[in-house]
């Protein structure tokens, strides 16, 4: 009878945390939709809620029965716009994920009966152009900044500083002091500690011995009219020259650099402008005092085009890059006292178990160096010159899936060289030679009417859109940015075709709404997607099947870590 009564009793959880496993297992993400009530953002809500993976909310301007109608039951309504920033806040509050689609189906407006209408003033190619910057200007350009803005503060003050999506490490321009905690780099350890003689900082640090003789390298760390740190000088085809950090070191334990892994930090973000030469950004552990055995990250940056005039608009020529930790590879430095020093690293950095994957711990300095080397068109007159200016490095936080998806149309290149960005005159374009004299009379008559009849993004809007993928990167959220070439009237399942992903745009051709949308509800839960930029099309070639979305993403994440 014991067995019977002990059986019938009901099942009580021993510990809390089985309960929240389960409560967890269970939650669905919610998203907000930005641009619900447009063409693609109908299809991709309807999308959504069949699919049921995750809770959506729409922002939309008015409550009224046709903005009702478009969308129906299933979704979360949120009364505001772009421009209020405290509609925003009320509609991002609680919000997991955002995709924003707004601006980005270039088609007509429709009338209450979703007929397209025309609209007034199109009839002049200058009214066109007036028209389509000004709309891309509020939404790609204020709207998502403010968004953004939005988002974070509500997470931040809702939650606290351990949501914030990113923290400050240097801040050069806004908090001077942080400039006298660089030097040009010594090869040691303790090269410029903070606990030393404070009054040896000055405002530009002269060139030092390091381990590279001083013949072939010479460079200064010194500071423009802006603020900005500026690391500049000249390199031999075998030189190279390093800025690094004071010794950093942790609040619990002086003797070990700082731990950026318990916060769920994954990388640096660093806000810099460059002469679009390759810098590696560097770390060092404890393991570079032990075996001389630093981490490196090579990156690419974009060039900093010389500009007309005495200004200096070096400000606007600024480029965010994201570099995770686990792009830092351990890599031996030459400096060493005996020969048996260096034969032990070399030994124990072939033996992975001694030299352990560099997650964020125990960061005793950092730094950035260039290397004759990796630039071989910088030297190719004798001495290289190279110019890299800091504004600020942040560290971002780790993120399992991404939390912004940002679609375009605009038709970016996956390459954006600084001379293809005109902010004067706000424009992205391939001729690096165009002038504000020349707004107008580059556009040939094909390219007109493409941005006439709605097919083309013209190079005000794609400014924009550039620009407000920048906005994204610089925010420290995780994310997947979705470039298509224009939007078809296919009906699904009326194409055999499948979809690829790819990191160039070669080939690219337009898709339906109904494609796109499969792949952003895909993004939106996929690991693999966090931090990409990839180009949508559709292929009769054989590949995966559309519905192993993850398999591609997965495919298009490895093919970026190999670049």
């Amino acid at each position: 009878s014991s067995s019977s009564s002990s059986s019938s009793k009901p099942a009580v959880p021993t510990t809390t945390s089985s309960w929240l496993e389960e409560q967890d297992k269970d939650y669905r993400p919610e998203v907000l939709i930005i641009g619900a009530t447009g063409k693609l953002g109908r299809v991709l809500v309807k999308r959504l809620i069949l699919e049921n993976n995750v809770r959506v909310r729409v922002l939309v301007r008015d409550l009224y029965s046709n903005t009702l109608n478009k969308l129906g039951v299933g979704v979360t309504y949120c009364q505001g716009d772009l421009s209020n920033m405290e509609s925003l806040e009320y509609a991002v509050t609680d919000v997991d994920k955002i995709i924003f689609c707004a601006g980005n189906d270039n088609s007509r407006r429709e009338n209450e009966d979703g007929i397209e209408e025309e609209e007034e003033g199109w009839d002049q190619l200058e009214s066109i152009l007036d028209q389509r910057k000004q709309q891309a200007e509020l939404v790609d350009g204020i709207g998502l900044r403010n968004l953004l803005h939005a988002y974070l503060n509500v997470r931040h003050s809702d939650y606290g500083p351990s949501q914030a999506a990113k923290r400050t490490l240097f801040k050069f321009r806004k908090r001077p002091a942080d400039f006298g905690l660089f030097g040009i780099d010594d090869g040691s350890i303790d090269g410029g500690d903070t606990r030393k003689d404070d009054a040896a900082i000055s405002e530009t640090a002269a060139v030092q011995e390091s381990s590279v003789a001083t013949s072939l390298s010479q460079c200064e760390w010194t500071k423009n009219k802006f603020g900005h740190g500026v690391f500049t000088g000249k390199v031999d085809r075998y030189g190279e020259a390093a800025l690094a950090s004071a010794r950093l070191r942790s609040r619990n334990d002086p003797d070990l650099g700082i731990d950026l892994s318990v916060g769920g930090f994954a990388g640096l973000v660093c806000r810099i402008c460059s002469d679009g030469g390759v810098c590696e950004a560097f770390v060092r552990t404890e393991a570079f005092e032990r075996l001389g055995v630093e981490y490196v990250c090579e990156f690419k940056t974009a060039s900093k085009t010389p500009t007309s005039g005495s200004e200096n608009r070096s400000r606007d020529k600024f480029s965010t890059v994201r570099l995770e930790f686990k792009d830092f590879l351990p890599r031996m430095r030459p400096q060493f006292q005996t020969k048996e020093d260096e034969e032990d690293s070399r030994e124990a950095l072939g033996k992975s178990g001694n030299i352990p994957k560099f997650v964020g711990k125990d960061i005793r300095q950092l730094g950035f160096r260039f290397r004759g080397q990796s630039n071989p068109l910088s030297w190719s007159s004798g001495f290289g010159r190279f110019y890299l200016a800091l504004d600020f490095i942040k560290v971002y936080r780790g993120q399992p899936e991404p939390e912004f998806v940002y679609l375009s149309d605009s038709r970016i290149p996956p390459v954006v060289n600084d001379g293809m960005v005109k902010h004067d005159i706000k424009r992205l374009t391939t001729n690096p030679m165009e002038s504000s004299n020349d707004v107008i009379s580059i556009i040939d008559d094909n390219e007109a009417q493409k941005v006439k009849d709605k097919k083309d993004r013209s190079a005000e809007e794609t400014y924009f859109k550039y620009m407000g993928e920048e906005m994204i990167k610089q925010s420290g959220l995780s994310y997947t940015i979705i470039r298509v070439a224009g939007y078809n009237e296919k009906q699904p399942g009326t194409d055999s075709s499948t979809v690829r992903l790819q990191k160039m745009n070669k080939d690219i051709v337009p898709v339906s709404r109904a494609d796109l949308a499969q792949v952003v509800a895909s993004a939106i839960l996929e690991p693999n997607a966090c931090n990409l930029v990839l180009y949508m099309t559709k292929s009769q070639t054989r590949g995966v099947k559309d519905g192993y979305l993850w398999e591609k993403f997965a495919r298009l994440k490895e093919k970026s870590k190999s670049t």
